[in-house]
């Protein structure tokens, strides 16, 4: 195998694959990037046995093949690398020759041939949606995905179609996420899958504009294909819980607080909490909301924000990190908090929120 190829054009499409690549893997053959020569082209390839990715690049091809080679060496020479063409020539004591200007540089290679192969699918007729919409749901859920691998069901995204709705839907079991769209998703389709934290988190690195991407699915993975980029992963089994019964239904106490204001007043309540105390007390009443942190050892600090508020006066505690994740996706100028007393839920969700995009975060309080 040989090629020529532009080194930008190279060292881009390796950085789309390679943070795929498991840097602790028991199989060797998992820190390499797999490189097949298509019709004047070059296909990238990268998988950790749970996510892969293909990337598909414009190239000169002086003789076909495939060869692979190591995802940080790679990585790493390209960055350092005069701009200009590349070559990349496999012998056949399996050593690649790389070439550019007067740099020449050998690497050994692994054989093609123990790479794993990644699904295809063939026959399934895919689901389209825009690169933005995805993006912008994922992006705005995904914060609250569980980490805790003994609760494994929650370690991905649910993604459900039904009634001509999108719905996404994040949870770690002390807060929830859930994003819902109905512009341009077909009535016609149902589905109920939980995708992974790691494919979703490389969609919203990759994911980026109006063009459309198309899903692919099967009984136990999931593909998206858009751009030069085809994405697979497995997908988690086991039942999610139901979201519905999650959101509380009688709350009717709402706030409204300007979204800026509220955010730059939590992240100054940060500063004085710590690790084993951290917690803030919102207290509503009067016109005002009242943020209040006592934390031994360091300190007390108060503020107040006048809100739109009539209703009587509540205190409930929450851990502000948990408020800023919230806040920091809200992109209206008021942002509507929802309580009931200091035991409950409380919701934050956009004020004027569109029919057509619902956005409703709940947060476990804190017992004061």
């Amino acid at each position: 195998m040989k090629i020529t190829i532009p080194r930008s054009d190279l060292l881009d499409a390796v950085n789309k694959v390679k943070s795929i690549v498991s840097s602790k893997s028991a199989l060797p053959i998992l820190s390499h990037i797999l490189l097949e020569t298509g019709e004047a082209c070059l296909k990238l390839a990268a998988t950790d046995l749970k996510v892969s990715i293909e990337c598909t690049v414009d190239c000169t091809v002086d003789s076909p093949g495939a060869m692979t080679i190591s995802s940080q060496r790679l990585s790493s020479m390209l960055a350092e690398m005069p701009n200009e063409d590349i070559t990349l020539n496999l012998t056949d004591k399996n050593i690649i020759e790389i070439t550019c200007g007067r740099i020449d540089t050998k690497l050994f290679s692994m054989s093609p041939d123990e790479f794993p192969p990644i699904r295809n699918f063939d026959g399934i007729e895919p689901l389209t949606f825009s690169q933005a919409t995805l993006k912008n749901l994922f992006l705005r859920s995904s914060f609250a995905i569980c980490n805790d691998q003994a609760r494994y069901n929650l370690t991905g995204l649910l993604f459900e179609i039904a009634d001509g709705h999108l719905t996404v839907v994040a949870t770690d079991g002390r807060r929830m996420s859930l994003n819902r769209q109905t512009e341009g998703i077909p009535a016609d389709k149902e589905t109920k899958i939980i995708i992974p934290s790691k494919m979703i988190h490389e969609l919203e690195r990759l994911l980026d504009d109006e063009d459309p991407v198309k899903v692919y699915l099967d009984e136990s993975q999931i593909a998206f294909v858009f751009n030069n980029l085809r994405m697979v992963s497995a997908l988690i089994e086991g039942t999610f819980p139901n979201y519905n019964m999650v959101i509380p239904a009688k709350h009717d106490k709402e706030a409204l607080v300007n979204t800026e204001r509220f955010t730059e007043a939590v992240r100054r309540t940060r500063t004085m909490t710590n690790d084993k105390f951290n917690s803030v007390r919102f207290g509503f009443g009067g016109g005002l909301l009242t943020l209040k942190v006592v934390t031994p050892e360091v300190g007390e600090y108060e503020e107040e924000l006048s809100i739109d508020y009539d209703g009587e006066v509540v205190e409930i505690a929450f851990n502000p990190d948990f408020i800023l994740d919230v806040l920091r996706r809200i992109k209206t100028d008021q942002v509507a908090v929802v309580v009931k007393d200091a035991m409950s839920p409380g919701i934050l969700k956009p004020c004027n929120d569109s029919p057509a995009d619902l956005y409703v975060n709940v947060v476990m309080p804190i017992r004061l």
